[in-house]
């Protein structure tokens, strides 16, 4: 039965009534029949009153059984009615031309009662089962297109989280940044961002959660927002994942976690600080075309275990370098014969394009990828982001210079001229440049003469920054560990033969700056050097 509240509905075609008449007599009392004599009137009935099954006879008069099961079939309103040929054409050929039109069953002439009884309620079984299926399709299909659109919506909240605004601080000219994040489905878990934590001093981080979905996003925003808040009151990339990940540790029934990398450069001396939480290593472009890769892990994932105490290191970036960090839908993007993309592609490409902006990095990275992957499918969220130390110059303020020199004492007067410039360019007077000078001069001497203990040539990196009334100079290099700051400065309240010798420069130092300060990152010395000029 097509409903229970009602008969099914039989209509039964021929052109001979004696032959519809037994049908009637054989299905009326179990179904509403009704007849048609030819094949021109079976199709306007079946167009207007749409029967739950149609009795054809074949051989008929101005058009057969065939032709009227043919439109039958074309025509979407009735295309799904099934159609029982009811004939005395008993060929195999007739048959096998039935069922090639469509028909669902062959009945042969004359009529058997109980086998046409039992075929039709059959047939009408199959139909009222599938009207079901369709029925329930249906609903699954609207549930479907809703479940899309709010997924659709999330995507584009989640999507909205990571900063997409580019340049991203058209008032700041120190650096350049441009990021891009591109979900494997409508929600992945992947983000990146960047802001500031003081005016000099720019946080960024990238991170990818485990699984994908609804809950990744979730504890993606979790992530993010913890990070923001922790990094606002605390400036140490190893400080901010170690609090961060107690806190998600701790409360983390599903047992996520996350890869991350965090770093904070200060925009001023070029100097970035930086904690790897189990993420894949970013790669460092220099100037000169070489390409450095960041292969330093700090810690485990963010979300495993908490109480764990994260490391974190340090490199100076010069005008023009540019760091590159990505999730692993880069390098374990794959083509359609399953090879990776790999590591060693991310660094030639990196190598191939010297002196790019930003957003030409991230583009041809992703562009690469994709190329790279054909028609396979992008089984991983791929998030690229790109930051260039533009370190641009004014005429008074936002000057910098960045020199390189060997540990040669001769190399120091090329260090002075440089400096003299820088200082003129400034605009600082010479009594204050020459106070400064003989300082700089002096604690560069000393790290050339005494940090080294081989005969060995060695880097030493020199970064002067003038910004905003601030003289910030930063001496790097690879020698011995030694804070000079530690070092007591000398008693001068006696007469010069009876005093201690050395630690005056020190002690001038001191007097001179404003600040001072020295670190010990990557087996590297850094000293620092900060003078408030009022010009």
């Amino acid at each position: 039965m097509a409903t229970q509240d009602r008969k099914a509905t039989v209509l039964a075609v021929d052109d001979t009534p004696e032959n519809l008449d037994v049908v009637k007599g054989i299905l009326g009392d179990d179904y509403q029949v009704k007849v048609a004599i030819n094949g021109h009137i079976a199709l306007k009935i079946a167009q207007s009153q749409a029967p739950d099954l149609i009795l054809l006879d074949i051989m008929m008069p101005e058009i057969d059984g065939y032709e009227v099961c043919r439109q039958l079939k074309a025509d979407p309103v009735t295309r799904d009615i099934p159609v029982i040929f009811l004939t005395a054409k008993g060929e195999t050929a007739d048959e096998a031309e039935g069922f090639k039109l469509g028909a669902a069953d062959y009945i042969l002439k004359p009529v058997n009662p109980p086998l046409l009884k039992a075929r039709v309620k059959t047939h009408l079984a199959l139909k009222h089962n599938m009207d079901e299926l369709q029925a329930a399709y249906a609903v699954i299909n609207r549930h479907k297109e809703r479940m899309e659109e709010e997924l659709n919506v999330a995507r584009d909240i989640q999507l909205s989280m990571v900063p997409a605004t580019f340049p991203a601080f058209p008032d700041r000219d120190e650096f350049d940044i441009h990021g891009l994040l591109k979900p494997a489905r409508e929600i992945g878990g992947d983000f990146y961002d960047y802001f500031f934590v003081e005016r000099d001093k720019l946080c960024i981080c990238v991170g990818d959660v485990s699984g994908k979905g609804v809950p990744a996003a979730l504890f993606m925003a979790v992530t993010k927002t913890m990070i923001k808040s922790t990094a606002g009151d605390d400036h140490s990339p190893a400080s901010v994942i170690t609090r961060v990940n107690d806190e998600i540790s701790r409360d983390n029934p599903k047992c996520m976690f996350i890869t991350l990398w965090l770093g904070i450069l200060d925009t001023v001396t070029g100097e970035l600080c930086y904690t790897n939480a189990g993420h894949p290593y970013p790669y460092l472009q220099r100037t000169d075309g070489s390409v450095e890769t960041l292969m330093h892990v700090h810690g485990p994932v963010v979300g495993a275990l908490d109480g764990m105490a994260y490391g974190e290191d340090s490199v100076h970036l010069g005008m023009g370098d540019q760091l590159l960090v990505f999730t692993d839908g880069i390098t374990e993007a794959m083509d359609v014969s399953d090879q990776l993309y790999g590591e060693d592609r991310v660094i030639d490409l990196y190598r191939s394009v010297e002196n790019c902006e930003p957003a030409d990095l991230v583009a041809a990275t992703l562009e690469s990828v994709e190329a790279f992957a054909g028609e396979a499918e992008q089984a991983d969220d791929i998030t690229i982001l790109a930051v260039k130390y533009c370190a641009e110059t004014s005429a008074a303020e936002g000057t910098s210079l960045d020199i390189s020199i060997t540990n040669q004492v001769e190399e120091i007067d090329r260090v002075n001229d440089a400096f003299n410039d820088f200082a003129e360019r400034c605009a600082i007077s010479m009594p204050v440049y020459s106070r400064i000078n003989m300082v700089f001069d002096d604690l560069l001497t000393n790290v050339i003469s005494y940090a080294y203990l081989d005969d060995e040539a060695h880097k030493i990196d020199i970064v002067i920054r003038y910004d905003n009334g601030r003289l910030t100079i930063s001496i790097t290099d690879d020698g011995v560990p030694f804070n000079p700051f530690t070092r007591h400065g000398p008693d001068i309240s006696g007469s010069l033969e009876a005093r201690e010798i050395g630690g005056l420069g020190i002690h001038l130092v001191k007097n001179t700056m404003d600040e001072t300060l020295y670190q010990r990152r990557h087996n590297r010395n850094i000293v620092s050097l900060i003078k408030h000029l009022d010009l």
